[in-house]
């Protein structure tokens, strides 16, 4: 389906809300933001990273690869994935091929890789594309292609525990979710245990 650019503004809204609602000091690096330092979890730990928009190009190789629906590479290309409130959700991003990750720079940070992530995605694979995932318990978010709905999947498990219409909604009811769970300067404020995905099929 094409999205409405309503949907399309509020997936990039969502995620941008994070940068402007940063407490404390901000880090910019080329390819992201880092939010709200969390030093008592590292010394070099921030709340949230959300990643500047990716190249046109890699997109396309990705999108080509893995078969992207138009709302995920319209997201990619104004916000390339996030990982958010202290790593509890991680959406995923594109990364250029051949690209190493510089382990020297804590701030040469870079996204999830959405195509190494679906590598080992053997359910439905034609169908199921993961788009992003929870740190709590290794389960997976995935659009499926057929009807859009983003949906849930605890590591190994072919039952969803939790299903959104699309993806602006996962996103949107997430960030929402999570921002109960912790404080302004990204102190967790509630149980551990309710860091992992929700329960919600309906």
């Amino acid at each position: 389906p094409v999205y409405p650019k309503r949907l399309r503004d509020a997936m990039r809204a969502d995620l941008m809300s994070l940068v402007n609602e940063c407490h404390g000091t901000r880090r910019e690096s080329e390819a992201a933001w880092f939010l709200t330092p969390t030093p008592w979890v590292a010394p070099m730990a921030y709340h949230h990273i959300v990643f500047k928009p990716a190249a046109p190009q890699p997109i396309a190789e990705s999108a080509e690869c893995l078969g992207f629906p138009e709302e995920l590479s319209r997201l990619l290309s104004e916000t390339n994935g996030a990982i958010v409130f202290s790593g509890s959700l991680a959406l995923y991003g594109v990364v250029d091929r051949g690209r190493l990750l510089n382990r020297s720079d804590p701030f040469a940070r870079l996204p999830f890789d959405i195509e190494r992530e679906n590598l080992g995605w053997d359910y439905a694979p034609e169908r199921l594309l993961v788009v992003g995932g929870y740190r709590l318990d290794g389960s997976r978010a995935c659009i499926d292609r057929s009807d859009s709905r983003v949906l849930v999947f605890p590591r190994g498990a072919r039952d969803p525990i939790a299903a959104f219409p699309d993806l602006s909604t996962w996103i949107a009811e997430e960030i929402d979710r999570y921002r109960t769970l912790y404080d302004e300067a990204g102190r967790l404020i509630a149980r551990q245990e309710e860091t992992g995905p929700p329960r919600r099929t309906n």
